[in-house]
């Protein structure tokens, strides 16, 4: 019988033929982050697509972003006419990528006109002898009731908080809803041996989740906002203040304190940030579909933004409840 399964496995192995797969050119497209909302500046970052088994090296990332733009405009219409603003790359940021924006805001932040309410933009990019463009529009801001901090059911350490706040979704108008958030100050232990605690925040505001008001819609309801993970669905706790021991020294951690963004984006930025999460989601199973984000790009790809935002800065302190917007820094609008 052993001879017999030899003989058979020979023949399969005799039988295999190399395939090669002939993959297409990936063509080369412009990739757009942009962004307006009320009180500020517009945004674009721009980058190269890459193919899914291009090579990635040390200069990859360098390499993606575009700085070669022959011009970057936005305008929208007041009673007809045009008002129009061409948007310059910032310099000497060099903890972010190459940013375009009105530099003219950094001279009248108090009172910056241009990014409103109900207004409806447009955006056109020139390069390499394309034309690239889109439009959104800011939708009405609709703010949260209130948040609060309560300690986590789910938890064992005593200093893992949940942030939870109420919602009272207007019935006159369907609400696209998107949520970030972001840690301003956390601190964490950098050096196991000296027993060093350093504030680490956060880079930048990440996404919690999108959704849309059809099963809320004119309800009041309450909800929570967890810690965004680097892979996956959120599901992280903010940290409290709390001690811990190391070699025979108590060392403390101050408290996060927390930028919660809630705001309202249009029906073709939904599609494109819900299909993220989900993608993000995702992430490493096996199982999963593929899919394509909804770009509303045209030739190119990505999302052009518009965002009727409120925004709320939360200390991790239990029982604390909070009311009042907070109007952020331009950093964190980055």
């Amino acid at each position: 019988m052993k001879k017999y399964i030899y003989i058979i496995s020979l023949l399969l192995i005799s039988c295999q033929e190399e395939i090669t797969l002939d993959l297409p050119q990936i063509q080369d497209k412009i990739v757009v982050e942009g962004s307006i909302e009320n009180g500020f500046p517009p945004y674009v970052i721009l980058t190269k697509n890459q193919g899914y088994f291009d090579e990635i090296d040390s200069n990859t990332y360098n390499n993606l972003f575009i700085t070669d733009v022959d011009s970057v405009k936005i305008w929208y219409y007041n009673e007809g006419e045009k008002v129009s603003k061409t948007l310059e790359q910032i310099v000497g940021l060099d903890s972010l990528p190459p940013i375009y924006t009105d530099l003219d805001y950094f001279n009248n932040t108090d009172n910056y006109e241009f990014s409103k309410e109900g207004r409806t933009y447009f955006l056109e990019i020139n390069w390499n002898n394309q034309i690239i463009s889109s439009s959104t529009t800011i939708p009405k801001a609709t703010p949260l009731d209130c948040l609060w901090v309560e300690k986590s059911e789910n938890e064992e350490e005593e200093f893992k908080f949940d942030i939870r706040a109420l919602y009272s979704d207007p019935a006159d108008q369907n609400n696209y809803i998107l949520v970030k958030s972001k840690r301003i100050q956390h601190y964490e232990k950098i050096d196991s041996i000296g027993c060093q605690v350093k504030n680490n925040p956060d880079f930048s505001l990440k996404i919690i989740d999108a959704g849309a008001d059809v099963l809320i819609n004119g309800q009041t309801f309450e909800t929570y906002f967890p810690r965004p993970r680097d892979n996956g669905f959120p599901t992280g706790k903010y940290n409290g203040y709390h001690k811990e021991e190391c070699q025979g020294d108590s060392i403390e951690f101050l408290k996060d304190v927390v930028l919660i963004k809630y705001c309202q984006i249009d029906e073709a930025s939904l599609k494109f940030w819900r299909g993220l999460i989900r993608q993000v989601g995702t992430n490493g199973n096996p199982f999963a579909e593929p899919l394509n984000l909804v770009s509303n790009i045209t030739n190119g790809l990505g999302i052009f933004s518009g965002y009727g935002s409120a925004y709320y800065m939360v200390p991790i302190v239990e029982d604390t409840v909070i009311f009042e917007q907070h109007t952020p820094e331009i950093i964190d609008v980055f």
